[in-house]
């Protein structure tokens, strides 16, 4: 009997993106949150003294800014040798990036799969075969699982890619393979990485993506970490996902249909950001919250959205102190009632709110719109306008979100001071 971890998409010192724009980043929370996960990492393979650990691509988040990089890895990789545990590992697209490592010697307990070729390496001591191929480019187009030789007989046999399978939402296609191509092998395991949501593929045989170690934007929620084998007369006989992350991304969707009262919205609130904090069991969160629902208080949250977005967060702070970061408050709900009574007068005001919902959602056919965005672009910071800003202003969703919500929020200034007339 004996015991491996399967671990994927490290990113070793990738930058938790998109949190340095935020002067409220929880910076003690999120700094070198990485490099935590990974020696939360090697901290689980020393107590559970295991035989190796496979890694499935993309240690590295592309060039090192630095050697402190490979320092760290060196010292955690110093940390597993002392308690005879191998690593073996693929290269992954980023990892192909990087070059700083070419310039290096692997630590001696770490061996790094050839990327020329599929490399099979033989524990004989353990019965098990790995199986492996590195990227040698970033962009590999090839199936290279075709490449992988049929499984040897009396051993475990175990495959060690990184791939994006069949596609995955979310994730470019490299290595592109099918379920099948992998099972046509025969091993007893297929260890994979690209995908940074954990997925059981298959159980017989297991094809797992382990996911990443550790959310680095809103978009990799949830709890992050690897995958524990226990191998058994030459079978899988129990498989345990195991957390790593030490920072707790969230997205959190709160229903506020048929509420009347900016308390009771705040309760609800309340509510979801508790069953939140404990999912993330005792670490800091990193929350969105978004509210939806027909409800009769839409027109008051959507008419002065900076306000309702620093109740809110005073609310978080309230709730968790330093523990809690919203990133982000979005108002997605409607309220229909009042604004169509007033669109059924032939007052001057309900013109003006006729000509505001008049206004196209496409705002390819709103004129003159480009030249306002190219004005936008202009003044604000580039590193504020990137892929995973909210301002990414060369996404056609991003132009057709801001239009809905400068809409939402006109209307909702006008009701209000409609009533107050």
């Amino acid at each position: 009997m004996f015991k491996f971890i399967h671990a994927a998409d490290v990113h070793l010192d990738s930058p938790l993106r998109g949190l340095s724009r935020y002067e409220s980043a929880p910076v003690h929370a999120i700094r070198n949150a990485c490099r935590r996960a990974f020696e939360n990492l090697v901290d689980l393979a020393i107590e559970e003294k295991v035989a190796f650990i496979l890694l499935a691509g993309d240690l590295y988040d592309g060039d090192w800014k630095d050697y402190s990089t490979g320092i760290f890895l060196s010292r955690q990789m110093g940390r597993l040798d002392r308690h005879d545990i191998s690593v073996f590992t693929v290269a992954g697209n980023h990892d192909a990036a990087n070059q700083m490592t070419r310039a290096l010697d692997s630590p001696a307990n770490m061996k790094m799969m050839s990327s020329r070729k599929v490399e099979t390496i033989r524990r004989k001591d353990l019965g098990v075969v790995i199986h492996g191929r590195s990227f040698g480019t970033q962009h590999v187009a090839e199936n290279l699982a075709a490449g992988f030789a049929p499984a040897e007989k009396e051993m475990f046999n175990i495959g060690l890619l990184h791939t994006s399978l069949d596609g995955r939402e979310g994730h470019a296609v490299y290595a592109p393979c099918t379920p099948d191509d992998l099972r046509s092998r025969g091993y007893q395991y297929w260890a994979l990485g690209h995908i940074h949501t954990r997925e059981f593929v298959s159980k017989a045989p297991w094809i797992v993506f382990p996911g990443c170690i550790q959310g680095r934007h809103i978009r990799e929620t949830g709890a992050k970490g690897c995958i524990l084998v226990t191998v058994e007369d030459g079978a899988v006989s129990e498989v345990e996902e195991f957390p790593l992350h030490v920072l707790y991304w969230a997205r959190c969707r709160i229903d506020l249909t048929d509420v009347r009262r900016m308390r009771d919205a705040l309760e609800r609130t309340r509510r979801a950001i508790e069953k939140e904090r404990k999912a993330a069991e005792g670490r800091p969160v990193a929350m969105r919250i978004r509210f939806e629902g027909a409800t009769s208080i839409s027109d008051e949250l959507a008419a002065y959205p900076e306000r309702f977005e620093q109740q809110i967060k005073s609310l978080g702070a309230e709730i968790a102190g330093e523990d809690l970061w919203i990133e982000r408050v979005e108002n997605r709900t409607t309220g229909k009632l009042d604004l169509d009574a007033t669109l059924s007068g032939e007052s001057g005001f309900g013109k003006l709110l006729r000509e505001i919902l008049d206004i196209p959602e496409d705002p390819d056919e709103i004129e003159g719109l480009e030249d306002v965005i190219a004005d936008l672009k202009s003044k604000i910071p580039p590193e504020a306008l990137g892929p995973d800003s909210v301002l990414n202003l060369d996404a056609p969703e991003t132009s057709a979100r801001l239009v809905q919500e400068a809409k939402q929020m006109l209307i909702g200034r006008l009701l209000t001071l409609g009533e107050e007339g």
